[in-house]
């Protein structure tokens, strides 16, 4: 070996390491998965070793894979924190600032009423990454996070804003078919929504089998926005959170809000950036708006049904 390895190359060999694949790894990357291959056999090559074995499953790490990952990983988690401690005491108004979330908070909360940060901060770039996953905050993958469970451990800074409340819904369509389920008798004789693939793990899926056993599923859907989709087009009675079945035409709440299913709503960064200029005026505005909207998160109030047309799922 000569020298020491480039980093950039370092960082393509965790990337395959995490994903398995070139293309997965280019994905996460966001460069051609050649770019990869190439970073790889370099590596290989100055090292002198080979790093993974091709397997039908992908690429697992060979001896002198496994030999430097855990280095790596290290020489990452230091230079990641420099990066973090470094834009910690940035007090520019100014930058990229990234929130995981998932989708129906960023378009049936966050985003309808953003406008107003724009114009008080045009010179912060809001990223919204609307996934169902757990970005890392660590490895700056994202900035802030708007999260329903607290997170564990204390390498997080979390401050709880809000709650979110959850309820059964059906359209007045099916409804007026069917007529009004009974909870008490298991929503005996009426359709629901259940859950398919990660989603039939949900609370909301455990809930449902449990308060519904009288009921047949008509469909079943993987995704939150999913579910409001085929209930509102009344093919039987979903469970969803009040943020999204009381801004829903022709949704109307079929049981009691479930004390059982009631979230938390956090707000999370990591400790290097709380300081940050960018992420706190980002953090105070999310603060305040979630705040301000608690009668519609925790199903108190009906409010104006969306004007505009339907959301895809």
């Amino acid at each position: 070996m000569q020298g020491v390895p480039d980093w950039n190359d370092l960082r393509y060999f965790l990337a395959i390491a995490r994903e398995g694949t070139l293309a997965s790894a280019a994905r996460s990357l966001e460069v051609d998965a050649s770019t990869v291959g190439r970073r790889l056999a370099a590596l290989e090559e100055e090292l002198g070793s080979k790093l993974f074995d091709r397997t039908p499953s992908g690429l697992v790490l060979t001896d002198a894979g496994r030999g430097i990952h855990s280095a790596v990983e290290e020489m990452e988690a230091a230079a990641l924190a420099v990066e973090r401690r470094a834009s910690g005491e940035d007090a520019r108004l100014e930058g990229v600032v990234r929130i995981t979330l998932t989708e129906a908070f960023a378009v049936d909360i966050i985003l309808p009423r953003f406008a107003p940060f724009r114009e008080r901060h045009p010179g912060i770039e809001v990223q919204f990454l609307t996934d169902y996953g757990a970005l890392d905050l660590a490895r700056r993958e994202a900035d802030i996070a708007i999260r329903l469970t607290r997170p564990q451990g204390d390498t997080l800074v979390a401050r709880k804003v809000g709650e979110i409340a959850i309820a059964p819904y059906a359209s007045e369509a099916y409804l007026e078919r069917r007529g009004a389920p009974d909870p008490a008798r298991g929503f005996a004789g009426h359709d629901v929504i259940g859950y398919a693939d990660a989603a039939a793990k949900w609370p909301e899926a455990r809930w449902l089998a449990e308060a519904a056993p009288g009921a047949r599923v008509a469909v079943r859907c993987n995704s939150l926005l999913s579910v409001v989709t085929a209930t509102a087009a009344g093919m039987g009675v979903g469970v969803m959170p009040c943020l999204c079945g009381d801004r829903e035409p022709g949704l109307r709440r079929v049981a009691p809000l479930v004390a059982s299913l009631r979230r938390d709503i956090w707000l999370v960064v990591h400790p290097d950036l709380q300081h940050n200029a960018r992420v706190r005026a980002t953090l105070h505005f999310l603060t305040e708006l979630i705040q301000r909207e608690r009668p519609l998160l925790s199903g108190e109030g009906r409010p104006a049904p969306r004007s505009s047309g339907r959301r895809s799922s």
